[in-house]
């Protein structure tokens, strides 16, 4: 069994980089073989339950409310919805359950609503990951303590 390494030095990052892409594949596979089950993959769902209208200006991102998308804006879907979509995610395979927002950064009225949708999700057995824009401190805590097992923050 090998140890998760966070020392690594430049010129070992370097050679990383520098073997060609097979070799890199091989041994990844080979890592990834001593942790996990080669043969098992995890199916994971993705909702959007914040759609559209972000005010963030990432050019490649069709929830950018900058462009013109054609892309329905939508509000926080409610609570109860996004949780029967995690349980027909987990009814059709998924151990994950992701959720995505286009804002900037939740705000105080609609992330009581959000800590609900990690609580409920992790309450029906399902890991959790979303990603939210900007978190503060205080955010990320109530977050991690609701459950939520990964997290993607812009910042």
């Amino acid at each position: 069994m090998s140890r998760i390494r966070h020392d690594w030095s430049t010129e070992e990052v370097q050679a990383l980089f520098e073997l060609p892409f097979n070799e890199l594949l091989f041994r990844a596979q080979s890592i990834h073989r001593q942790h996990f089950d080669p043969n098992e993959v995890q199916v994971s769902t993705l909702l959007s339950i914040k759609t559209g209208a972000c005010p963030e200006d990432c050019q490649y991102c069709s929830q950018s409310g900058h462009y013109n998308t054609d892309l329905e804006k939508e509000k926080l879907m409610e609570v109860e919805k996004v949780l029967h979509e995690a349980q027909q995610a987990k009814q059709n395979g998924a151990s994950r359950f992701c959720m995505g927002a286009a804002w900037k950064h939740p705000s105080a009225k609609d992330f009581p609503h959000v800590l609900a949708m990690v609580k409920g999700v992790r309450e029906l057995g399902l890991e959790t990951c979303m990603t939210l824009g900007a978190l503060n401190e205080e955010q990320t805590q109530a977050l991690a303590e609701a459950g939520l097992g990964l997290l993607q923050s812009q910042y």
